[in-house]
């Protein structure tokens, strides 16, 4: 028999330059300092902020924004380093944070969908919600993943 679908998850709220993140407690590896990260190579694209190290392995830190084809915000000396893990790629990536994550409890009151027509970041997101009153994207972290990893392998 299958087991009923919780009434409430517990998340992890990943603040952007002018929107948040939403995903699974299980999907962060850790948090990092701005001084964990290692200045990209001159011909990388604007989106790769550089690496970080982690488990003895570089991987990459990104800016969601930039990839969103939105600008890449300055770090600002509150902003934190996000490492990730897509779930069906097994490759570990970063993003950068404008603040420390916070632990949220999501359930179906507090979030709502927010639809959208004309979605240019649509590739890499799987959906726009409204947790209180705060807009939020629900990354597809399988295809960032995939992005980054072209990235590292061109």
């Amino acid at each position: 028999m299958p087991q009923p679908l919780p009434d409430h998850i517990y998340s992890v709220m990943i603040a952007l330059a002018e929107t948040s993140l939403i995903l699974p407690n299980s999907a962060v590896v850790e948090v990092l300092g701005q001084d964990a990260l290692i200045a990209p190579g001159s011909d990388a694209p604007t989106w790769l902020q550089g690496y970080v190290e982690l488990q003895m392995q570089d991987i990459p830190v990104v800016s969601l924004e930039g990839m969103m084809g939105q600008a890449v915000p300055l770090l600002e000396r509150k902003c934190r380093i996000v490492a990730l893990n897509a779930p069906s790629q097994g490759n570990a990536f970063a993003v950068i944070s404008r603040s420390y994550p916070l632990i949220v409890t999501l359930n179906e009151v507090a979030l709502k969908p927010v639809l959208q027509d004309d979605d240019p970041a649509a590739r890499l997101i799987y959906s726009r919600v409204q947790v209180a009153n705060r807009n939020a994207i629900i990354p597809d972290l399988d295809a960032i993943a995939s992005i980054t990893r072209k990235h590292e392998l061109a």
